[in-house]
């Protein structure tokens, strides 16, 4: 007999299995572990069971790297609305973003690290790219107040992203210490307490010194 066609609601419920289990493996052993055959056993699945249901693996660690991606914006856009019913400035919010974002990435290392990894073809579809958008344009807000326009803000959440990413890079390989004048000790991604503190203090000078740089430049401009 013919096996039943699944509905709809069926193949929406495996998906979302199957982008939780990506979800897992990769946040326990990294994105290199995501493989046809991890994710058939992790589910209980045949292998052939996995590409009816995604067409391929690189899909996949796609919507498993999004779904990080709008948990980080939605913890965000959450931080944004409660500082900003106590009347939080600009600068407040941003620095609140910069510890945030610390936080996140430093909680799940390897969810964060899967996400610049993923080395596919071309450039992501226009879904994911919204998710991006979506994410920088929370930071774009904050900074509004303190650029010139639209598409300054745009460059300079960009750059200070950028330039927090390489602090949490370094300090997640176990760099930090030998940048900031330490003995370089690689530190474990499962213990981080004293590499986080000293994380937050550079990247609190590095965002300090950033929004300075901005108010001096309004002022000359």
């Amino acid at each position: 007999m013919a096996r039943a066609k699944r509905s709809e609601a069926q193949s929406e419920e495996m998906r979302r299995h199957l982008v939780s289990a990506t979800r897992k493996i990769i946040a326990e052993r990294g994105l290199s572990a995501v493989t046809a055959r991890g994710l058939a056993a992790e589910l209980d699945w045949s292998v052939g069971t996995i590409y009816t249901v995604a067409p391929s693996i690189d899909a996949v660690t796609l919507e498993a790297n999004a779904a990080e991606l709008s948990e980080l914006c939605a913890a965000l856009e959450s931080t944004r609305e409660e500082l900003s019913n106590k009347g939080a400035q600009p600068q407040e919010l941003i620095r609140a973003f910069g510890e945030l974002y610390l936080r996140f990435a430093t909680a799940r290392p390897r969810s964060w690290a899967a996400i610049f990894e993923r080395d596919a073809e071309g450039e992501p579809p226009a879904w994911y790219r919204e998710r991006q958008t979506r994410l920088f344009g929370v930071l774009e807000g904050a900074l509004a107040p303190l650029v010139r326009d639209v598409e300054e803000a745009r460059r300079v959440a960009r750059t200070l992203w950028a330039a927090l990413h390489g602090l949490l890079a370094l300090s997640l390989a176990g760099h930090l210490a030998r940048v900031s004048g330490g003995a370089g000790t690689l530190v474990s991604l499962d213990d981080r307490s004293d590499t986080l503190l000293e994380l937050k203090a550079h990247a609190q000078e590095l965002i300090d010194l950033y929004l300075a740089g901005l108010k001096a430049r309004g002022r000359a401009g």
